[in-house]
Formats: C-alpha cells, sequence, structure tokens
C-alpha cells in the first residue's frame, strides 16, 4: 500500500454502505459472484444512484452492530486505502492469449501474449524506461491479472471482446471494466464533497444528470491484443455509468500516456472528435506501425 494514504474503516465508504444494504446473505452464489453483482449494479446506478449512499455515509454514522452476514473484507487494504486517490485513469489488461483463465501460463501462446505484453507495458507505462513510471497513470489503477481479467473469467464469452480485440460496443459497460472497479468501486467521484450532491430540484439534477450521460467521467486505456501485438492502444472514455461512450481512439504507444495525461489537464476525449457522437473508432496519426 502506498504510504501517506488513509485506510478507511468498513463502514466509512459510499460503497460498503450499498454493501450492509444490499448483501444477500442466503444467496447461492460465492462471495466473490455477489460482488461482481453487486459492482455492477453499483455502476449502473450512476452519480446520483450512488450519491444516496455517499451522503448517508457523510452524514450519518455507520451502525454499531453491523450484521455479521455481512463481509467486511470485500475490499482489501489496498483497495479501501486507493478510495481517496485523486484519479479517473484505468489501465487494464484484457490479451492473455487465450480466453481461458486457467490456461497453461508455461504454453507457448501465454508465453508469446505475455512478451508482448511486457513490450507494449514498457512502451507505455515506463517510456521505455527501466525504474520509471508515468505519474499520469497511478500504479494502483493498473490491472493485468489474469485471473480476474481474461474474459471467461468476467463474463463468459463476452461480446466485448472479439478473438482477443476490444470491441468497444457504445452504451456498454465491458466486463474488464466490472472486473477492475472490484478494487475501485469509488472511481466515479468517491468520498468528494463536490457540489451536484447537494443539488435538490428535480429540474436541476434532471439538467446535470443529462448532461453527465454524454460526458466522460473516466478514461480507460485497454491493452487488447491489438494493442499488445500492433502497439495501437485503445482510449475509451467513459461515462457515470461505466457505459463507453461512442467516440473511441486507438493511439500509438510511445503516445498513449499522453491521453491519460491530458485527461488529467481536463481534456476529454471529445475534444479530438469532429463529432462526440459519432460510433468511430479513430486512430491518432497515421494507421500502420503502432510502435512508430
Amino acid at each position: 500500500m502506498r504510504e501517506g494514504l488513509d485506510l478507511p474503516e468498513f463502514g466509512h465508504l459510499p460503497f460498503d454502505e450499498f454493501v450492509i444494504k444490499n448483501w444477500d446473505p442466503a444467496s447461492l452464489l460465492s462471495q466473490t459472484e455477489q460482488k461482481r453483482l453487486l459492482v455492477k449494479k453499483w455502476i449502473a446506478l450512476g452519480k446520483y444512484g450512488r450519491n444516496t449512499y455517499a451522503l448517508a455515509t457523510f452524514e450519518e454514522p455507520m451502525p454499531e452492530n453491523i450484521p455479521p452476514t455481512i463481509p467486511q473484507n470485500l475490499l482489501s487494504e489496498d483497495d479501501r486505502a486507493i478510495a481517496s486517490m485523486l484519479t479517473s485513469t484505468l489501465w487494464i489488461r484484457t490479451w492473455f492469449g487465450s480466453t481461458t483463465p486457467d490456461t497453461d501460463p508455461t504454453s507457448e501462446q501465454t508465453q508469446e501474449a505475455d512478451t508482448a505484453y511486457s513490450r507494449l507495458r514498457k512502451a507505455v507505462l515506463q517510456q521505455g524506461h527501466e525504474n520509471y513510471h508515468v505519474p499520469c497513470i497511478s500504479p494502483e489503477f493498473v490491472f493485468e491479472d489474469r485471473r480476474e481479467l481474461s474474459p471467461e473469467t468476467h463474463e463468459g464469452r463476452s461480446p466485448d471482446i472479439t478473438r482477443g480485440v476490444a470491441t468497444g460496443r457504445p452504451a456498454s459497460v465491458p466486463g474488464y471494466l466490472v472486473a477492475a472497479m472490484m478494487h475501485c468501486p469509488e472511481l466515479f467521484w468517491g468520498v468528494s464533497e463536490d457540489e451536484w450532491r447537494r443539488f435538490n430540484a428535480e429540474e436541476q439534477q434532471a439538467e446535470e444528470l443529462e448532461e453527465s450521460d454524454r460526458s466522460q467521467a473516466a478514461l480507460v486505456l485497454v491493452a487488447d491484443r491489438k494493442a499488445c501485438e500492433e502497439g495501437w492502444v485503445l482510449g475509451l472514455a467513459v461515462n457515470h455509468r461505466g457505459q463507453i461512450l461512442p467516440f473511441r481512439v486507438r493511439e500509438r504507444a510511445k503516445a498513449a500516456a499522453q491521453l491519460a495525461f491530458d485527461w488529467q489537464e481536463g481534456q476529454p476525449l471529445a475534444e479530438i472528435a469532429n463529432d462526440e457522437a459519432e460510433d468511430i473508432e479513430y486512430y491518432l496519426g497515421q494507421r500502420g506501425d503502432g510502435w512508430d
């Protein structure tokens, strides 16, 4: 865990409140499966749906006697610590050489995928250097665990991935994003005290919500097969419900971190687009070798 980060106790995060209110002790699902289901519902609530739980956490003390049937270990200490980090950029690996999570890690296909990913990772996250990590993509928000992110792990044969390539379907919430947010459910505004949280008038909320539905709330950089093998990293803008916005980009490996830097500086992907509502995967620069 990074030094200097607070470690909120269970009950002090909005997602904790949601778990307390929605956990089903009688469910036949495993703890991990039920957690995944709750995270999907949590994301789908959108900013005002989640805000109900945030305000309850901010303003009311949590119950002293939490039922023993409510698991308090759904988030690790590292997961809880990053809840207060001001970041909304994720790096997610989705290509592992196979869609089967229990594939032999020593197989030739897996090793080739690992080698390709290592090259991409060094080009993007380390900018080609040793012992360096780009400051605009926090290490805590780099997700690359095969057991969690192999397509069959998070959604069966997922429509989010076709032959290893992320499809980026507009308005979809990809399974790999849900898998990542099982570690950071507070990604969208989390424990912040922003002005919109106190909007009371329904008309004011509705107007702000309509704008939020088409606005970028986070940037997801996807290390899929095309990225790993060809160097073209997929950049996705997602809204407050985790839905992919129509305009997506592919950027060369050596320049992909710039997308994260620009987003950190307040520039959404939509500013690159001629028409932000156009359903397109746009290649920045000339098509060709993504390693150039």
